[in-house]
């Protein structure tokens, strides 16, 4: 099994290193809203593997893999949060006329940042990334012979969703903070159980759909908080007040909406290493996070 196990870690990391090549490649060719969201989506998984491979095999050569990745995605964070602020304002327009140079100044700003977009791509070599994942790749099967990679893999997922429940004792619903801390390591579990799927005993199906709906309700929430400091930042002399008002009702209808559906946590990962996973304490009629606030 140990053997086994190296083989699918191994093959996760050239079928993400790939994806993320073809994405990267299409971007460069054409630097569009859905290229770039792609290319990010692909970045984010292929850093969860390597942090997940960081966590079973530490060596230097991942730690200069993630420090890459990392740069590379925070290249990307400003045109992202301008996209989704753009498609909200636009959204508004009818509602709230003020909007108008606010979202003129999204409109102009995109087009900056993705002329600027097209430069950091460019820049974005993959000849040290390669030989970098393969010797991280050749390191995972020289070491899948000493380790129970099956038990290894699960016992550092447990590690990720302890510090997701220990920031979840911490929320509290004025500090949105705590919120987005929160999205943080759920967002690495979603990632984690993506890309090893077939080493996670009877993943169901819909598993990951139900985690990435929990990460949607907290990411609202953040994407209206980065849209009133944004708001608060061009209307210099303070926003209006229809304005103010329209978006602060908004933010604590999706702040309610997440304390609702708050404890699904709880079934998204075992909570001791000696439990088993919800979905197969489900099975056997043991379910206890379901009443759980």
């Amino acid at each position: 099994m140990p053997r086994q196990g190296g083989k699918l870690l191994s093959g996760a990391l050239d079928e993400l290193w790939c994806k993320y090549r073809k994405r990267l490649n299409t971007c460069r060719q054409d630097v569009s809203e859905d290229n770039v969201h792609e290319l990010r989506i692909s970045t984010r998984r292929l850093l969860a593997l390597i942090e997940l491979l960081r966590t079973l095999h530490p060596q230097a050569t991942l730690g200069k893999l993630r420090k890459t990745l990392k740069h590379q995605l925070d290249g990307f964070d400003e045109l992202r949060d301008t996209q989704v602020m753009l498609l909200e304002i636009a959204n508004g327009m009818l509602a709230l006329p003020d909007l108008a140079p606010f979202l003129s100044y999204l409109q102009q700003r995109e087009q900056q940042l993705f002329q600027e977009t097209g430069p950091h791509i460019a820049s974005l070599r993959q000849g040290r990334l390669r030989r970098k994942i393969q010797k991280a790749g050749r390191r995972i099967k020289t070491h899948s012979s000493k380790t129970d990679l099956n038990t290894a893999v699960l016992n550092a997922i447990d590690k990720v969703y302890a510090t997701a429940l220990q920031r979840y004792l911490a929320i509290t619903v004025d500090d949105l903070a705590s919120i987005h801390h929160l999205r943080i390591p759920l967002k690495k579990l979603r990632y984690l159980l993506a890309s090893v799927p077939a080493m996670v005993p009877d993943l169901p199906e819909n598993h990951l759909r139900n985690l990435q709906d929990y990460l949607t309700r907290m990411g609202d929430i953040q994407n209206s908080a980065v849209l009133l400091r944004a708001l608060e930042l061009f209307f210099v002399d303070g926003v209006p007040e229809e304005i103010q008002q329209y978006y602060r009702k908004q933010q604590r209808a999706l702040i309610d909406e997440f304390i609702e559906h708050r404890g699904e946590i709880f079934g998204l990962w075992r909570s001791t290493p000696d439990q088993a996973l919800p979905w197969q304490a489900e099975h056997s009629g043991s379910a206890p996070w379901r009443n759980r606030p």
